[in-house]
């Protein structure tokens, strides 16, 4: 059974999304646009070694930082600080820089098509930070949505067993007053 991840790498260009889908010793490694095939060791000293087809090597282990979205990797070339997460912390790490500030209200939109499985908000609940606002079900995975930020829900724009497009509204957040 194969396990898939998504991260959100961020530098000083800007993000990219990172998709990992592990199968046994192996897995598949995604990366604007390009799909690479890389063998996984886990080493007896906590290293995880990241073999790639063309022969490079990757060695090291990665840390999580009391910075949210940030990790510490440290290989045989020293200690680096990246900003690599799930795409839920780093929605909440840096929501701010992205998409309006904590007064405005949040527009919850489907990032692909897919069908709406659960609705586990109804107008007026309160959510917090990363609270579970809905699952979209999307190319066979099952995706929780959550909000970025606390709020109160003004508007579920979707139902169970319905489908949504790419770019659907299907729910708002009024800002918590703060």
């Amino acid at each position: 059974m194969s396990r898939r991840t998504t991260l959100v790498f961020r530098n000083d260009s800007g993000s990219e999304e990172l998709s990992l889908e592990i199968d046994g010793a192996g897995a598949l490694l995604s990366r604007g646009g390009r799909t690479e095939r890389v063998q996984t060791v886990r080493l007896p000293d906590g290293r995880l070694s990241l073999l790639f087809e063309d022969g490079r090597q990757i060695c090291g282990r990665m840390l999580r930082t009391s910075t949210p979205g940030e990790v510490e990797l440290t290989s045989g070339d020293g200690r680096f600080r990246i900003a690599i997460a799930t795409p839920l912390e780093d929605r909440l790490a840096h929501r701010v820089v992205h998409g309006g500030g904590e007064g405005e209200d949040e527009e919850v939109r489907a990032l692909m098509p897919g069908r709406i499985v659960e609705v586990a908000v109804a107008e007026g609940d309160r959510v917090p930070a990363g609270g579970l606002l809905l699952v979209l079900e999307a190319m066979k995975m099952q995706n929780e949505i959550r909000s970025a930020r606390g709020g109160t829900v003004a508007r579920v724009a979707v139902e169970p067993g319905r489908a949504v497009e790419g770019g659907a509204l299907m729910a708002v957040l009024k800002a918590a007053a703060g």
